[in-house]
């Protein structure tokens, strides 16, 4: 059993280091081999797509070829010469060398009669009479069709159809086109992912089939090292593997890789555990004897701190022990005397509104008894203003409170306007008890009254509206002054979603704009994103401010 620290050390040093690698050698190996087979399947699937429009088309083009020679006319006046002998036959010789010539991709073409006659332009009519004789009952099961089949050597496909003839016409005759297999090999190699990949397209009723050989047939008895992927073309099947082993390549060598590392690893973690373990124990022995004395109320005891990690951190941690306690008792009067501080001045705080409301008291009562009725009701107001705007320290108020507070406001700014000035709040009544931040309407009737009712003659009216939208609460204000231009308008948009060093700088010894860019930061802060300041406004018409703030019912 391990009793020691230094051997709990190295050993656990030891295995973690072994535990570790293998753990992320067997992983990554596994990610890696099928992040690799993923993408060697998703690359073959996406290039025997588009193998298969390639085919698709090759065979569309050869079908309609056969088409044009079954159906054609010249043919239809040289088919009875199949059934001639001698130099008859050269007019229709002639035009089966003349129809190789003109498709490329025909190696030969043979016209067989019932009898097993055969005018071809090749030279191996006699070796392949066999084979023509037994696709005759093949063209008669597909009657009206075109057939493929595999050719009569390995080397070659076969495609071949009855020769349409008229009514009356009791012989019959047979085409067959023969395809060197190249043409769709061509086509493999054109789309082939790596050498190891190979394809094969077989049709699905009469047994035709182009493949690739050397590879399939070498893993007959061991298929599942293949990579395999199907897709069909009509009654085509269109088959491609790869060799596993050969995807797996890069992973296999990433995991002999891992396993050098690791045995040098071990090497190395075995000397390093030894000198860290020593490392470790000594200092820990020491620190053990020193808090030893602290346990019997010895504090002045000190540990000779030799470094600078945690070990270290921890001797000169108990060498402030004692420090700390002689001086935590003073911390502790020095924190209750600073609290009564501040008792003192939030008793300061709480005096000064209270003074500020009394003298306003003491103004209307002289205003009225001299018989001031307007300059009472002006103090009236502004002491109501500031009741208001305090609120006893709170930080978000009622709708309605907030309606009160800009209503005194626009009362007192009214003593100033006189019949300039007029206003309209339509608020619907669901909508007052929405808890909002306190202090956010004011700034912005402030701005229409400068901005716009002052600047325009004649009267301006002023009109404050609140509705939901979703989860927010929308309070608008709009004016029916001058109105900005789009480009100011674009300038004030900008300069509203400054920071506020930015805004400072720019706006050094001048308020323009900052009742805006205040209300609209202290939303951002207070609600996030999206609420916040919404500006519109069009010259000569006035301007509309949408507050935009989340809708609260809580205290």
């Amino acid at each position: 059993m391990i009793r020691t620290i230094k051997a709990k050390i190295i050993v656990c040093f030891g295995g973690a280091i072994i535990i570790l690698f293998l753990l992320f050698g067997m992983t990554g190996y596994q990610v890696f081999s099928d992040y690799q087979m993923n993408m060697q399947k998703e690359s073959q699937e996406k290039l025997a797509e588009s193998l298969c429009s390639s085919i698709l088309f090759f065979r569309q083009n050869v079908e309609t070829v056969m088409e044009e020679l079954l159906e054609g006319g010249e043919l239809s006046a040289l088919l009875p010469l199949l059934w001639e002998k001698g130099e008859d036959r050269q007019k229709l010789e002639a035009w089966v060398r003349a129809a190789v010539k003109e498709n490329d991709w025909i190696c030969d073409l043979f016209l067989m009669n019932q009898a097993g006659e055969i005018v071809g332009a090749g030279e191996e009519e006699e070796k392949v009479r066999t084979y023509l004789i037994d696709r005759i009952s093949t063209a008669e099961r597909y009657a009206g069709g075109i057939v493929w089949d595999s050719g009569y050597n390995t080397t070659s496909m076969m495609v071949f159809g009855k020769v349409r003839t008229s009514a009356e016409e009791k012989r019959l005759a047979y085409l067959f086109l023969q395809i060197d297999n190249a043409q769709i090999l061509n086509l493999f190699n054109q789309f082939r992912l790596q050498n190891s990949q190979r394809f094969s397209l077989k049709g699905v009723r009469n047994g035709f089939e182009v493949t690739e050989q050397g590879f399939f047939y070498r893993y007959y008895d061991n298929y599942e090292d293949l990579l395999h992927t199907e897709r069909e073309i009509g009654d085509w099947k269109l088959r491609t593997w790869s060799d596993k082993t050969l995807i797996l390549g890069p992973a296999k060598e990433l995991l002999y890789k891992l396993a050098r590392v690791l045995i040098a690893a071990l090497v190395v973690s075995a000397g390093i555990s030894i000198l860290l373990a020593d490392r470790i124990t000594r200092p820990i022995q020491v620190m053990k004897e020193t808090m030893a004395r602290y346990g019997k109320g010895d504090f002045s005891a000190k540990v000779r701190v030799t470094g600078r990690d945690e070990i270290g951190d921890l001797g000169r941690l108990l060498n402030q022990m004692s420090e700390q306690i002689s001086m935590l008792f003073f911390r502790v009067k020095e924190e209750e005397e600073q609290s009564r501080r501040l008792e003192l001045q939030a008793m300061v705080y709480q005096i000064n509104p209270h003074f500020l409301y009394n003298t306003l008291d003491s103004v209307n009562i002289l205003a009225r008894q001299n018989g001031d009725e307007q300059v009472a009701e002006l103090v009236t107001d502004l002491s109501r203003l500031f009741r208001l705007g305090l609120h006893q320290g709170q930080d978000k108020v009622t709708v309605r409170d907030e309606l009160m507070h800009v209503m005194y406001y626009l009362k007192i700014q009214k003593i100033r306007f006189a019949d300039q000035l007029r206003w309209e709040m339509h608020v619907p009544s669901s909508l007052m008890e929405y808890k909002i931040m306190k202090f956010i309407l004011q700034p912005i009737v402030e701005n229409a009254i400068y901005h716009g009712v002052k600047s325009r003659e004649g009267i301006g009216c002023i009109q404050i509206f609140a509705q939901e939208e979703e989860e927010y609460l929308l309070l608008i204000v709009e004016d029916t002054g001058e109105g900005m231009s789009q480009e100011t308008l674009q300038q004030l948009k900008e300069r509203m979603n400054r920071e506020a060093n930015d805004f400072d700088k720019e706006n050094t010894g001048q308020e323009k704009g900052f009742g805006l860019w205040n209300v609209h930061q202290r939303i951002r802060l207070g609600y996030g994103v999206p609420c916040g300041v919404e500006l519109s406004s069009e010259e000569g018409k006035g301007t509309r401010v949408v507050l935009r703030v989340l809708k609260n019912m809580g205290d």
